[in-house]
């Protein structure tokens, strides 16, 4: 999608037309920055519609209460109009503050711990504040997951149809292994709203401290080791083949959840589950991309799969550690 002809047109709409310079962070984002020196973060959100637009108010209205609980949140900005998007050329635009983003590489075990335990004290915050939300509607204004049927009565027969005929025997024998464990550890999960979309891409890191989250426009009610497991997969599953990598994620996730209990516990059915709900996260992104025909990305979900699936064991014992 091709920002720069309505750049200027999109701007006036939030009160200005000073824009000192701009750059393409994806097809669809871009960061701005006006003549003043402030920067902000414009994305385009596809073609105007009455149901864009209600997302749109309800994450507004979520954002700036999180905001409000003292946490750095990219809430959209309104609009001359009161309205936290812009419609141009029958596109709907979402213009937000840009957060500083610029972390550092960890070089030692000291450091790695700091920041997975940052990673954890953040995300831990910011499902406190999503616990105080207050919404007698809430149930009309976005949508509810259970893992155990979104898994496997939805993601995983989806795998099964697209699949490889070559890697389908391994898959089915991992999943008669693995299947009774999930349904189990899925059962009567708690649930609140979460982030639904947390990942290092959408969490701002300013050296080892956390900057604030970014492009929250998933939040919705499900498990909240959904949003633990969704991050803990993404520091993980490009690197499971290097024996090295994976040893340095098994010995320090545990600090993402020690950073994250320091603001709120998890139950011991939490805990547990959180093992098997990291070995959900890469089924619901096969389901996606073998959906939309991507089927070049299945090919990292699948082997992180199989990886989650052989070491679950491992997780849990790491998990028992805690205190």
């Amino acid at each position: 999608m091709d920002l720069a002809p309505h750049l200027k047109e999109v701007l006036l709409c939030w009160g200005s037309d000073t824009l000192a310079s701009w750059h393409e962070i994806q097809n669809n984002v871009a960061k701005l920055t006006l003549d003043d020196g402030r920067s902000f973060v414009l994305k385009a959100l596809g073609p105007c519609s009455e149901a864009t637009m209600r997302r749109l108010r309800f994450e507004h209205e979520v954002l700036r209460h999180v905001e409000q609980q003292g946490l750095a949140v990219a809430v959209p900005l309104l609009s001359n109009q009161g309205t936290p998007y812009v419609i141009a050329s029958d596109c709907i635009y979402r213009l937000s503050h840009w957060l500083p983003n610029q972390p550092a590489e960890a070089q030692t075990s000291a450091e790695r711990a700091r920041l997975y335990q940052n990673y954890g004290m953040a995300i831990g915050r910011f499902h406190q504040a999503l616990a105080s939300y207050e919404d007698d509607a809430i149930l009309s204004k976005t949508w509810q997951t259970d893992l155990r049927t979104r898994v496997l009565d939805e993601a995983v027969p989806v795998v099964l149809a697209h699949l490889d005929p070559a890697r389908l025997p391994l898959f089915q024998a991992l999943l008669a292994e693995i299947e009774p464990e999930m349904t189990a550890a899925f059962a009567d999960l708690p649930r609140q709203l979460i982030i639904w979309d947390c990942h290092g891409g959408n969490v701002a890191v300013d050296g080892f401290e956390v900057s604030g989250f970014i492009d929250c426009d998933h939040i919705s009610i499900a498990p909240r080791i959904f949003d633990l497991a969704d991050f803990l997969v993404n520091l993980i599953k490009w690197d499971v083949g290097d024996a090295q990598k994976a040893a340095l994620w098994m010995a320090h996730f545990p600090h993402l959840i020690r950073g994250y209990e320091t603001i709120t516990a998890l139950s011991g059915h939490e805990r547990t589950a959180l093992a098997y709900a990291l070995v959900a996260m890469p089924l619901l992104l096969m389901d996606y991309f073998f959906q939309h025909g991507l089927l070049e990305q299945t090919k990292v979900e699948l082997a992180a799969w199989e990886w989650l699936v052989r070491h679950r064991q491992a997780i849990i014992a790491q998990l028992e550690k805690l205190p």
